[in-house]
């Protein structure tokens, strides 16, 4: 279906309201006669009920679409145009060449009487917008008929309808009785096929329901809804937005779970594991297995640091090593220590190993004998700090030091000072 009517505007971009208005997209073989409001100045649209501009076009003596050129639309002639998919085609209105119109050549012709406008072998003469819509009113009878307003407070049945029957719910409930379809005021109720009326059971297929959805949807009712915000989407509290895939991508992507928060882990690599500083990240069962299989029953050679040993004391890192069993199980057995002056006392402080996990006493005494065979007294204290007490007779005496395995802090530290 089509319409007639007068433009308004002030430039070549003329726009056109219809009464019934359009209530669908263009279609193509949409035939509309138009009057317009101005002369135009040279290539124009036409914009119809909102619908979009679409190009006015018209047809040459050679039978081509060109733009339409400057005065081609005046304010006196009633001119008819159609759809084509692409412009609106200028069928009448606009004199081309004064010779006879054909299909193949723009010309002259003459309107074609009622008859002749009904007649389908008429191919020369021009239907007039009255005759048309004569002829178009009459083949589309039965297709769409506005019958009013139906007030769905009550939850009626449906009507007996004709195929296209269109009621417009004047109030909201539901139509087809108690179990029927829930409707907002302005739905639209067309009839599909005849039928007697009734219930949504027994007639609801022979009818379609359009909503207008003008309310605010529900968990129950269709309707329109507003795109939440990111705020929204973070707090998580708001029933009544819809969360965008952009939004929520945004949401998981930002939310880091933590001790007191649920949210996006990431996993963990072998060596994050094996390091065991970081907090941030997940350990999964496998690495876990890895790491605790590599660390039980593992031992490590370690060897005193020079900042770990006095000056009195010579640093001879392939004779000063100890053992760690499982990374905090310290094994000192046979390390040697030589006098760095030669024979001589030494009294005090000396050396540092990893500071204990539980001492006590605050120190643990013992003796050792040197290869010379030469007493020497020892203390280990809770930071780790051993000092030794004896003389060294002879300058390549040695002293093997050795003393029970213990178990250190893990992980392992040392006091921060260095013997003197």
């Amino acid at each position: 279906m089509g319409g007639a009517g007068s433009t308004t505007g002030g430039t070549d971009d003329y726009e056109l309201v219809l009464s019934p208005a359009l209530t669908q997209a263009y279609r193509i073989g949409l035939l509309l006669e138009v009057k317009f409001n101005h002369l135009n100045s040279g290539v124009s649209t036409l914009n119809v009920d909102g619908k979009g501009a679409i190009p006015i076009m018209k047809i040459t003596g050679a039978g081509t679409l060109v733009d339409v050129d400057p005065n081609d639309l005046n304010t006196t002639v009633h001119y008819i145009l159609i759809y084509d998919g692409t412009c609106f085609q200028v069928a009448s209105g606009i004199v081309i060449d004064p010779s006879q119109a054909t299909e193949a050549n723009a010309g002259i012709t003459k309107y074609a009487t009622a008859a002749e406008s009904n007649d389908p072998a008429n191919n020369s003469t021009a239907i007039t917008p009255q005759n048309l819509i004569a002829y178009v009113a009459d083949k589309v009878t039965g297709l769409w008929e506005n019958k009013g307003f139906i007030d769905c407070s009550t939850n009626p049945n449906y009507p007996a309808g004709l195929s296209g029957d269109a009621y417009t719910v004047s109030v909201a409930g539901k139509i087809g009785g108690a179990a029927g379809v829930e409707v907002q005021a302005n739905d639209v109720i067309h009839c599909l096929t005849d039928n007697a009326g009734g219930t949504q059971a027994a007639v609801g297929a022979d009818w379609n329901v359009m909503q207008s959805n003008l309310v605010q949807a529900t968990e129950s009712l269709a309707g329109i809804m507003k795109i939440a915000t990111q705020a929204l989407t973070n707090a998580g509290t708001d029933d009544t937005s819809v969360i965008t895939p952009l939004k929520l991508a945004t949401l998981l992507n930002n939310r880091v779970a933590t001790e007191l928060v649920t949210g996006l882990i990431q996993i963990a690599t072998q060596a994050i594991v094996n390091v065991g500083t970081d907090d941030q990240k997940a350990v999964t069962p496998l690495k876990l297995k890895v790491r605790l299989d590599n660390y039980i029953n593992r031992e490590s050679l370690l060897t005193i640091a020079a900042a770990h040993i006095g000056t009195v004391m010579y640093h001879t890192p392939g004779r000063n090593r100890y053992s760690v069993m499982n990374g905090n199980m310290v094994l000192v057995n046979d390390v040697r220590l030589k006098r760095a002056g030669g024979a001589g006392a030494v009294s005090g402080w000396v050396l540092n190993f990893p500071k204990p996990l539980n001492n006590p006493t605050n120190s643990s005494p013992g003796t050792l004998i040197s290869n010379k065979g030469e007493v020497f007294f020892y203390s280990f204290d809770s930071d780790g700090k051993v000092s030794i007490f004896g003389t060294f007779i002879d300058p390549n005496d040695e002293l093997m030091f050795n003393i029970k395995p213990y178990v250190a802090q893990h992980p392992m530290v040392y006091n921060g000072a260095s013997p003197p």
